[in-house]
Parts: C-alpha cells; structure tokens; sequence
C-alpha cells in the first residue's frame, strides 16, 4: 500500500554530548578553573622539549637583523682547584717525645708526623726548625734534637725475696726454733712437800707464747727442727733512673731564633715509608760507626768525613760517588766501614718503589767531635 510523505516518520538527529557551564556563579569559577589548568599544562608539555634542547640556536629567539649578539663562554676546572700541597722532598729527624701532629705546609719528611713547637715560643716568628744550642762551625739542619741510642730502660719489677744463707746445724743435732714463754712462771720451793712457793722470773728474749722455754735458734722457722734457713729478708734497692728516650747522638747546629709554637721541641714534617727506612738506616750506620771508634779508641778530633752513595730498591749500595774529608785515612776508612758493612739493609716496600724508583742518592756526614 503506497504511503503518503506526510505520514513518514521523521528522522531524529543523532546529538553529541556537550559540556556547558552550570548557571551557579561558585561551580561556574572552579570550571573555568579546571579548563585553564588542562589548557596550560597541554601548553607546557608541547614546548618543553623545544626549551630544553643543549644546543643554543639565537635565531630561535632573537630575530635577525637585530643589534644582539652571541657570546662564547669557557670556564677552566683548573682555575678553581686548589694549590697542590709541595711534595716533601727534604729528610729531618724528629722528636719521638714531641706531638704527633700533622703539620701544615711543609717539605720535610720523617719517621712520624711532626709539628714544629719548642718551650719558649718566638713571638713574630715564621721559621720551621726550633731554636737549638750547638756548634755554629757544623752545618746539620737536619737534627734538632741528641740523646743516646741504647733503649730506654723501664721500671724494674721488685726485686724477689733473698733469703739469708741458712744456719748450719751442728753434727747429729737438727737445729729447732728458740720458743720463750711469758716472762715469769710459777715455782715451787721450801722443804715441806704439802706447801706451795711462788717466785717471779723473768727471761731475757721476748716471749713466743710457749709454754716452756726451748733453747734454739730465734730465726729459724720449724719448731720441731726439720727447717735450718732464717726467715726471708727484702734488701732495699734504688729505683731505676729515667733515661732520654732513644734518640741518635749528634752534633747539634746554632740557632738563635725557633718557631712560634709552644710545646715539646719538634720540626715540621710529614710521615713517609721512606722517612722511617732512612732513619732506620741511619740508626744502624750510627751504631755500627760508634762501635769501630770504641774498639779502637782513636778518633780524629775536629775534622769531618762526606760520603756520598747509591743505594738501590734492595738494600743494596750500587755505588760510591763521592768521599771527601779532612779526618785523615782512618777517620775516612771508619765512616766507609760504618756504611758498607752493615749492607745489604731492608729492601723496599713496593709504595716506595712506586715513588723513588729503583734507586736514591743518600749523603752522610760524620763529624769527629
């Protein structure tokens, strides 16, 4: 059956849902709110890789044309380091009485970290080395201090009970304890036998709390006389004297002035490996030198010996460079024996190695005083 076109249902439009702002003024402003939030953040995220690029382009936000210019900027890391500290390069001998202390700028080294300190400081003074009495005719800027090099001795334990020599018995008598009663006991006198007499005596000894008295020696200590020695006696002792810490003997130089710190006497230096193998090795040159002078007694009075030598990373002395002097023959064959014999001295550690390489020149001066 044909259908009329004003009988045909009408077509609805498909609609979209569309956000639209609610007529209350306070929702109204919170989305308007949240609308610029998103539009701003969208923003952000478009153009931030664009700003965030390493590379500087200027035409990207200078136009050209115009008076802006481009300029280069380098920074040198170098400019703001530090200054190295000087490498010590500069042997001393310490004090092993003085402060431990880690000096602040220095080019000495040694045995132990030192600083520079003497009893009466120098006000306004900048030196390193303290003020020292000794020869002003001998240069040894090296030494501040003298001693000995025999070991410092301790306090010494008491000494052990010493017994006195024992009281030798007679043949076929053991020698018993002497035992004394109280002075004064009951005796009996008079010729009737039914009556009682007192009479007071008195003994020489003190009493022992015995009941009779027993003639034997007062010292001994067994009373049945099985024991024959006196009883034990301590013999008082002087206390050892104290002694300069281990230090090596040495012709001190003169100097006038010190440093301005106060304390026990020190130098400024720097601990190293190789500052305690030089003064180990110095210690044995010493002792050896002082034991050929002592076995002969002949010594060169006032005149000095420079020896100088190789010394290689295993104890080893490679090579003589130079001996000069003016202690004569013996005083010259003295110090090369105080060097030679003891060698070969401890090799080196692999750190020292590392630093000094494979050999050092080392100098000694003797001087005969």
């Amino acid at each position: 059956m044909p259908t009329l076109a004003e009988n045909r249902p009408v077509a609805t439009r498909r609609r979209y849902w569309v956000p639209g702002l609610s007529q209350n003024p306070d929702t109204r402003s919170i989305q308007v709110g949240l609308i610029w939030t998103v539009l701003v953040h969208l923003l952000l995220l478009l153009l931030a890789p664009e700003l965030l690029r390493e590379e500087f382009s200027p035409g990207r936000f200078v136009r050209p044309g115009t008076s802006a210019r481009t300029f280069d900027i380098e920074i040198s890391p170098d400019l703001f380091q530090p200054k190295a500290a000087p490498t010590p390069d500069r042997f001393v001998e310490t004090n092993p009485d003085a402060n431990n202390n880690i000096p602040d700028n220095t080019t000495n080294f040694a045995a132990q970290n030192q600083q520079a300190a003497q009893p009466e400081p120098d006000k306004n003074s900048t030196l390193h080395m303290p003020k020292t009495e000794g020869q002003k005719d001998v240069q040894n800027d090296s030494q501040i201090v003298t001693g000995q090099l025999q070991k410092p001795e301790l306090n010494k334990p008491s000494p052990p009970m010493q017994q006195q020599q024992a009281v030798e018995a007679r043949p076929g008598e053991a020698q018993r304890k002497q035992e004394v009663p109280l002075p004064g006991y009951l005796k009996s006198s008079g010729s009737n036998q039914d009556a009682f007499g007192t009479e007071a005596v008195k003994l020489p000894e003190p009493s022992t709390g015995a009941d009779t008295y027993v003639q034997g020696d007062k010292n001994a200590q067994s009373p049945a006389g099985s024991g024959v020695q006196a009883s034990p006696e301590v013999r008082p002792e002087p206390m050892p004297r104290p002694r300069l810490t281990q230090v090596r003997p040495g012709i001190l130089q003169e100097r006038q002035t010190g440093v301005s710190n106060a304390g026990v006497i020190g130098v400024d230096a720097h601990f190293s490996q190789f500052g305690d193998y030089l003064q180990e090795l110095i210690d044995i040159v010493q002792i050896k030198w002082d034991g050929i002078l002592g076995s002969s007694r002949v010594s060169p009075a006032r005149s000095h010996v420079l020896i100088s030598f190789r010394l290689n990373s295993q104890g080893e002395i490679a090579e003589i460079l130079k001996v000069e002097g003016d202690a004569g023959d013996y005083g010259t064959n003295a110090a090369l024996s105080a060097i030679r014999e003891p060698a070969p001295y401890r090799p080196w550690t692999k750190e020292m190695v590392a630093v000094l390489g494979n050999d050092q020149v080392i100098t000694f001066n003797f001087h005969y005083w």
